[in-house]
């Protein structure tokens, strides 16, 4: 009986202490009623004021001339990113899958890109997808399932492809076996699948149903086809370059009816792929200059035929493999002449693209997710001067076409 009252305590300190969170919670609750009525009574008062936002989309992007960024993710949804040759601002973007590769009609207007859409993500079944956006509205105008052979590798202009006449889309498959998918983009369907043993990358001739192919031993093969899906037996040049000695990047440039590619040691070579692939000529980029200097990055080249200039990115010190390795120079070369004009200083750049006209702008890419506006100066030997930077522009920044 003696521990009673201590029990009464212990139960009276309990229920005071309850007793006053009650009071407390019914303080701050006429407190907490106060503030809301005086903000229900402002908030009345701001009503007579408030004119809501109206969100609207616009019904194309700005005009002018347009330089367009693919950002590959190899994790989710890549962008095909439009912006202003002028200043690099941002118009808009386009959506697709993992992997992504993009290729533009002949007037700019319409973008192709190809895709993976992973249904599990981690494991199971892969659909490929050719989509055609417009560009002025940013909007899908339809697509077409491929096979999911397509061949998921970092950015090139070699692996996705149209005919002259913007009819056909050509695909590089690899499973690792090379072969090439060929769209109707007009029926919206596939139509062939030419295989292509041992050769890489995609061509399209300039006037007809036809595409050629870089090959491993150092030759080059052409294979025609028709509207029904019926395609050639290859026709095969003779050895154009010697793989193991001077190896070329599988991405050229169109210079006049020929394709130029450049090799990994700084050559140029001017091959014809109209009847059976040749050897046009071949010059020296570095012949009689220090330092060991080569091609680097991905896509090294981009040529402006208004003034017939290519433009090349190069690195010193030159070693086998470091044909992957970002640009210190930018050189400008006189394809008629076969001769160096000006060597721009650049950081680090993998990849450029170029405008057309009298008056070129190029851009450069790096991996460090960056673009470089230069402006080129014609009269001083087409120096380049860097006039706007976009850092953060993705993931992998390294191809890009900048047209009107």
């Amino acid at each position: 009986m003696q521990n009673l009252p201590q029990r009464d305590v212990r139960c009276g300190g309990r229920l005071s202490s309850f007793l006053m969170e009650r009071r407390h919670m019914r303080v701050l609750g006429i407190t907490l009623g106060a503030v809301l009525g005086v903000l229900a009574v402002g908030g009345a008062q701001a009503d007579d004021d408030f004119e809501p936002e109206v969100l609207t989309v616009e019904e194309s992007i700005e005009p002018g001339a347009n330089l367009f960024l693919l950002d590959q993710s190899w994790q989710g949804a890549s962008r095909l990113n439009v912006l202003a040759v002028e200043d690099l601002a941002h118009k808009g973007n386009l959506s697709m899958g993992l992997v992504a590769q993009m290729a533009l009609s002949r007037d700019r207007k319409t973008a192709y890109t190809i895709s993976a859409y992973a249904k599990r993500i981690t494991y199971g079944p892969t659909e490929a997808v050719l989509q055609i956006f417009d560009v002025d509205t940013l909007t899908l105008k339809s697509e077409v399932i491929i096979p999911d052979k397509m061949s998921q590798v970092a950015p090139s202009n070699a692996v996705l492809q149209l005919s002259a006449d913007d009819r056909y889309a050509f695909i590089q498959n690899a499973t690792p076996a090379t072969s090439v998918t060929i769209v109707d983009t007009k029926a919206g369907e596939v139509i062939a699948e030419v295989p292509t043993p041992g050769c890489f990358g995609i061509y399209p001739a300039l006037d007809s149903q036809r595409f050629s192919t870089l090959c491993g031993d150092g030759t080059m093969a052409a294979y025609d086809f028709e509207a029904d899906g019926e395609f050639s037996a290859p026709v095969r040049s003779k050895k154009l370059f010697d793989p193991d000695e001077d190896a070329l990047f599988i991405m050229p440039e169109r210079v006049g009816k020929d394709l130029v590619f450049p090799s990994f040691k700084g050559n140029l070579y001017r091959i014809s792929d109209a009847g059976t692939p040749r050897l046009v000529d071949k010059f020296s980029l570095t012949e009689g200059i220090e330092g060991d200097w080569a091609p680097g990055g991905v896509d090294v080249m981009a040529y402006n035929a208004s003034h017939d200039v290519m433009f090349v990115l190069m690195h010193p010190d030159a070693e086998e493999g470091s044909h992957k390795n970002g640009a210190e120079e930018l050189w400008a070369v006189d394809m008629d002449a076969q001769e160096v004009l000006y060597r721009s200083a650049v950081g680090h750049l993998a990849s450029i693209a170029v405008t057309p006209g009298e008056e070129p702008v190029l851009f450069g890419m790096s991996e460090e997710s960056e673009v470089v506006r230069y402006e080129i100066a014609p009269e001083a030997r087409f120096a380049a001067k860097p006039t706007a930077t976009l850092e953060g522009a993705g993931d992998w920044t390294v191809y890009a076409i900048a047209g009107g």
